[in-house]
């Protein structure tokens, strides 16, 4: 009962914080061709990375960084006003980070004490300045892209993606270097949270890359994108005897919200259509089942160290289960 009335209460205070803080809208970039990675329209000008601190929080900065493959991000970091540690900061890297970076924040900073259970770290938002890149930067490129039909007959076909290696490849060895250089990194407590779309990424990196992380906290992950293309990489995974093993623990924190595929109370006073065509689309979408099933594919194939934590969140939907799976990851990632 304690650790609900305070998850709960740390998410309400973090919603007013957000709602107070956070001024980036997230919009798709428009590329001339939708299904095609075309980089150069995305790309500006090499310039001098510009920075600036939040005034609400100490010991904050945020950042234009550069890459020189794929173009300028936002980025926002938090850090700890004390002598790291021997063995340096735990770091948690937020995909999405607007939306996440003043919860993280608020979640660390009103857990740490010499009786807490977790301990101060690095916060790493990675967000963009003006239009978002999230759906080119965080979904794969499958074989064949596979539209959704809405209940409304609509084709939605996202306007670009297949820019995940890309974006891997950006953190690993563009930003998590620059990270690593102006602050005291542990490189055994790094944290990966992703939701939605974000949750596809850091799935598509656990299954595919190196694991360079010791959290992935995979929360409502959009496994409905082509046609549930995800499964196809993960089955891959589970079955490639020639993966390396791996000779450290990592913590795989899956989650979802319970209502994710269902009408929450206030939406079943809205008129009867609208009603059955949101229901409709949800159970299309199939988040908790597909959630379930990603679940017993990893649970099932009992990888050594890869240590799988599932739950379904009672009550919350896909705009409120991430506050929850961020506060559990938090205290994993930076557990005491």
């Amino acid at each position: 009962m304690y650790r609900i009335v305070f998850n709960a209460f740390i998410v309400v205070m973090t919603l007013l914080l957000i709602g107070c803080h956070t001024d980036v809208t997230h919009q798709q970039v428009s590329l001339n061709r939708p299904h095609m990675i075309n980089r150069s329209q995305i790309m500006h000008k090499p310039m001098i990375p510009t920075k600036s601190s939040l005034a609400s929080v100490p010991n904050s900065q945020v950042e234009r960084f550069h890459s020189k493959r794929i173009g300028d991000y936002k980025i926002t970091t938090y850090w700890p006003n004390k002598p790291a540690p021997q063995e340096g900061w735990p770091v948690i890297y937020l995909l999405d980070g607007d939306s996440y970076f003043f919860a993280a924040y608020n979640m660390i900073t009103a857990q740490v004490c010499d009786r807490c259970v977790i301990q101060d770290g690095v916060v790493v938002a990675i967000d963009y300045f003006g239009k978002s890149r999230r759906s080119l930067d965080y979904l794969p490129k499958p074989d064949q892209l596979t539209a959704e039909i809405l209940p409304n007959g609509q084709v939605n076909i996202p306007e670009a993606y297949g820019g995940a290696d890309d974006f891997w490849n950006f953190m690993e060895q563009e930003l998590k270097p620059a990270i690593e250089k102006h602050f005291a990194i542990n490189k055994n407590r790094q944290t990966l949270y992703g939701h939605s779309y974000g949750g596809i990424w850091a799935l598509h990196a656990l299954v595919t890359k190196p694991i360079t992380y010791n959290t992935y906290v995979i929360s409502s992950p959009s496994m409905w994108f082509s046609g549930g293309y995800m499964f196809k990489e993960v089955e891959q995974f589970v079955v490639d005897k020639s993966r390396p093993t791996l000779t450290a623990p990592v913590n795989l924190l899956l989650s979802v919200g319970g209502d994710e595929q269902s009408l929450i109370p206030i939406e079943k006073q809205y008129p009867l259509g609208k009603q059955k065509m949101l229901l409709k689309h949800r159970q299309n979408r199939k988040m908790v089942d597909s959630a379930t099933q990603l679940s017993t594919i990893f649970h099932q194939a009992n990888i050594t160290n890869l240590h799988v934590n599932y739950v379904i969140y009672p009550h919350q939907t896909h705009k409120t289960v991430q506050f929850v799976s961020l506060q559990d990851g938090i205290q994993v990632g930076f557990a005491n």
